[in-house]
């Protein structure tokens, strides 16, 4: 029987909570065989066999992820070597990072010193210019010793510079990412976003190989801005987007595979005399018509109108909340719910 690997995730420290639930969506979406074990600030231990290419691809606020060497009070070198050594590491270069300032108390090039030190008086060659990466991580009050597999190289910073239908109050790209690996994309899945305004959450499951991403919105001009942008990055296999209410959908019963949105609120937008709360409840009640069982639902809102208690009084099963702050006139609360 073979032994559970450990894996480090170095997460995005844009907000506490979020980047450790799409990194558990990713376990799931990715079918890894995986679960997290342990969280410190900025860091996720997983135990199991996955596939961090992958997820760390495919992700919006993971960083990067490796092997687990250890985790460490007071950094031990002669362990971290040993384990190296079991990968049959040959040459490394030691990387430090501190997340948000903690323990100033731990001299990062102290520590790389040290260890490259120890490195080479053990038979692996320290080269600051080797491409295998022995990462050490300091955060609260602990030291953890990392191999890297894979660093975040996406392309979603790209396509927020490239997009020519642009419009205040939309969510970046880099949200837009992480909304929809929280609606459990899977490649070749039906995706939808009722409310698509700029495009920016269909454009990034165009991204993540959906084999169609639709795109509705009420308002032309959004429809023809979406247009826009979806052709300005090739990247989908099929795309639909068409002008239309949420109200009665144009769809097939339970003919989509994962549903992201936002819906308007806030001053800059524009909700045809409908309030917030009667937009989100129309879309969550067809929703109930046009999702597969068991698909997710990933929807936004501002905070004070409790945007969860919507699908949860329509029998939506709750997997979580994030709260966070947009500016001072504004708190958005994201919500993630299961159709049963």
């Amino acid at each position: 029987m073979f032994a559970l690997q450990k894996y480090y995730a170095l997460l995005s420290g844009l907000h506490p909570t979020l980047p450790k639930a799409e990194l558990e969506s990713l376990i799931e979406v990715t079918n890894s065989k995986a679960k997290i074990i342990y969280n410190f600030d900025g860091v996720s231990i997983i135990e199991g066999f996955l596939d961090a290419n992958n997820i760390v691809k495919r992700s919006g606020y993971i960083k990067e992820m490796g092997y687990l060497l250890g985790i460490y009070e007071d950094i031990d070198y002669n362990d971290i070597v040993k384990k190296l050594k079991d990968y049959g590491i040959k040459e490394a270069k030691v990387k430090g990072f501190r997340y948000k300032g903690f323990s100033h108390h731990i001299n990062i090039p102290n520590v790389e010193i040290s260890l490259s030190r120890e490195l080479d008086k053990n038979g692996i060659n320290a080269n600051p210019r080797s491409n295998t990466i022995v990462r050490i991580i300091i955060t609260e009050g602990i030291i953890i010793a990392g191999l890297l597999i894979s660093i975040q190289e996406n392309s979603y910073k790209e396509r927020i510079r490239n997009r020519p239908f642009k419009r205040p109050g939309q969510i970046d790209q880099q949200l837009s990412r992480v909304m929809v690996n929280l609606s459990r994309l899977k490649d070749n899945y039906v995706f939808l976003d009722p409310f698509c305004g700029t495009g920016s959450l269909a454009l990034e499951a165009c991204s993540l190989n959906a084999s169609l991403s639709i795109c509705m919105d009420l308002d032309i001009n959004m429809v023809k801005g979406s247009m826009l942008n979806m052709k300005s990055y090739d990247c989908c296999k099929s795309y639909l987007i068409v002008r239309h209410n949420v109200v009665k959908m144009p769809l097939k019963d339970e003919s989509i595979d994962s549903l992201s949105t936002d819906p308007p609120y806030g001053r800059s937008t524009s909700t045809n005399k409908k309030g917030y709360k009667i937009l989100t409840k129309n879309f969550l009640e067809e929703g109930l018509r046009v999702l597969k069982k068991g698909s997710y639902v990933v929807y936004a809102g501002p905070s004070y109108e409790r945007p969860y208690i919507i699908a949860k009084d329509l029998g939506y099963e709750m997997i979580g909340t994030y709260d966070m702050f947009v500016h001072n006139s504004l708190n958005r609360q994201i919500v993630v719910v299961r159709k049963t």
